[in-house]
C-alpha cells in the first residue's frame, strides 16, 4: 500500500514537472536561421513579424520565436538546421541564400520559409514559384533587385562618370556571390568599364582586399556575399582612407557609409514572408504557397558620404531615390 501511494506521488511530481513544457510544445516554435549578421538584419526580421501580426498572431501568446545567427562560419550552418529540427521547430525560416542552400539538401520534411532571397531555385528550392520542394515556399527578388546586374552599373556610372575601373569584392565559398561578381563583370565591359575582383573567405581578408583595390587604383567598389557583408565595417574603413566609394546591394550599409544602393523591398517582402509563415501554423502545407516575387526595387543614397570622398551625388540621382541619407541637399 505505501509503495503503491509512492508510486502515484512520482508519477503526479513527474507530470507537473512535465506539464511546462508539454505547454511550450503547444506553442508552435519558429526558429529564424541567418549566414551573416549584416547591418539592418533586423529590420527585415521585424517585417517578418509584423506579416504574421496582420495574420493575428502574436509572439508569446500564438508562437515563440527563436534566432540564430551563423554568423559568417558558413560551416556552421548544418548544425543550426539540424538544431532546430531537434527542437522540433514548426516553421524554420531561412535568412539569405547560402542557408537556403544547406537548408534545401538537408531539411527534407519541416517546413522552410526562405526570405528575402535573390535566387532559390539556384538554391534547389523549386523549379519555378508554383513547382517547388513541399516543405518549402518563400519571399525572392532576382538578384536582389537587379537580375543583370545593369542598373547597378547605371547607378555607379551616374553618381562617377569619371569611373573607369571597378572593384568587386566577393565571398568565393557562396555560388551566388559569384553568379554576382561574374554578371557584374559583365555588365561594367558593356558600360566600358573595367573590372578587377578580390575574394575574400574569412573576415581577416576583408581589409587586405580592400587595400588590394585601392593600390589597383579602381574608382569605385561593389560587394557581394555574407563575408564581405559581415566585413563592412572594415571594408569602408579602407576605402575611405584611399578616398574610393563603396556601393552596395544592402540600403543598411548606405547608413553606414556607402554612397548608394539598389535593393528590394525588404518591408514588402517580409510581410508576405510572415504571412506565409502564418498559413503554415494554421495548417496550410507549404507545397500550396507559391513563391513570392518581391517586383518593387528602391534606391537609397548618401550625399554626405559620396561628399567625403570627393563626390557629388547628381541631383536628379537624389530626387529619384527612395531614401536619403541625411538632409537632402
Amino acid at each position: 500500500m505505501h509503495a503503491g501511494k509512492s508510486m502515484l506521488l512520482t508519477a503526479l511530481l513527474l507530470l507537473a514537472g512535465l506539464a511546462p513544457l508539454q505547454a511550450q510544445r503547444d506553442k508552435p516554435l519558429i526558429v529564424l536561421v541567418r549566414a551573416a549578421d549584416w547591418m539592418g538584419h533586423e529590420w527585415s526580421e521585424d517585417a517578418i513579424r509584423l506579416g504574421l501580426q496582420e495574420a493575428d498572431l502574436e509572439a508569446g501568446r500564438d508562437y515563440e520565436l527563436r534566432v540564430t545567427s551563423a554568423q559568417g562560419d558558413l560551416a556552421t550552418l548544418p548544425n543550426l538546421l539540424d538544431a532546430a529540427m531537434d527542437a522540433k521547430a514548426s516553421v524554420i525560416v531561412a535568412i539569405q541564400d547560402a542557408t537556403l542552400l544547406v537548408a534545401a539538401r538537408r531539411v527534407k520534411t519541416t517546413p522552410v520559409v526562405f526570405h528575402l532571397l535573390a535566387d532559390p531555385f539556384a538554391a534547389g528550392a523549386g523549379k519555378s514559384d508554383s513547382v517547388h520542394l513541399p516543405n518549402f515556399t518563400g519571399v525572392y527578388s532576382p538578384g536582389f533587385g537587379d537580375p543583370e546586374q545593369t542598373r547597378r552599373i547605371e547607378l555607379i556610372r551616374r553618381v562617377v562618370p569619371k569611373a573607369t575601373q571597378l572593384g568587386i569584392i566577393f565571398s568565393p565559398e557562396e555560388p551566388l556571390s559569384v553568379i554576382f561578381r561574374d554578371r557584374t563583370v559583365r555588365a561594367a565591359q558593356r558600360a566600358g568599364l573595367r573590372a578587377s575582383a578580390v575574394p575574400v573567405s574569412t573576415l581577416a581578408d576583408v581589409g587586405n582586399a580592400t587595400r588590394s583595390l585601392c593600390g589597383k587604383k579602381v574608382d569605385a567598389i561593389e560587394l557581394f556575399g555574407n563575408v564581405a557583408h559581415s566585413g563592412f565595417p572594415e571594408i569602408i574603413k579602407a576605402a575611405r582612407a584611399c578616398q574610393i566609394p563603396v556601393f552596395s546591394p544592402s540600403p543598411f550599409e548606405v547608413m553606414q557609409g556607402a554612397v548608394a544602393s539598389i535593393f528590394p523591398d525588404f518591408a514588402e517582402g517580409g510581410a508576405v514572408a510572415g504571412k506565409m509563415i502564418a498559413r503554415i501554423l494554421k495548417g496550410e502545407s507549404p507545397e500550396r504557397i507559391p513563391f513570392y516575387r518581391v517586383q518593387r526595387t528602391k534606391v537609397a543614397v548618401n550625399p554626405a558620404a559620396a561628399t567625403g570622398v570627393g563626390l557629388t551625388v547628381p541631383a536628379d540621382v537624389v530626387k529619384q531615390a527612395d531614401t536619403v541619407v541625411g538632409a537632402r541637399p
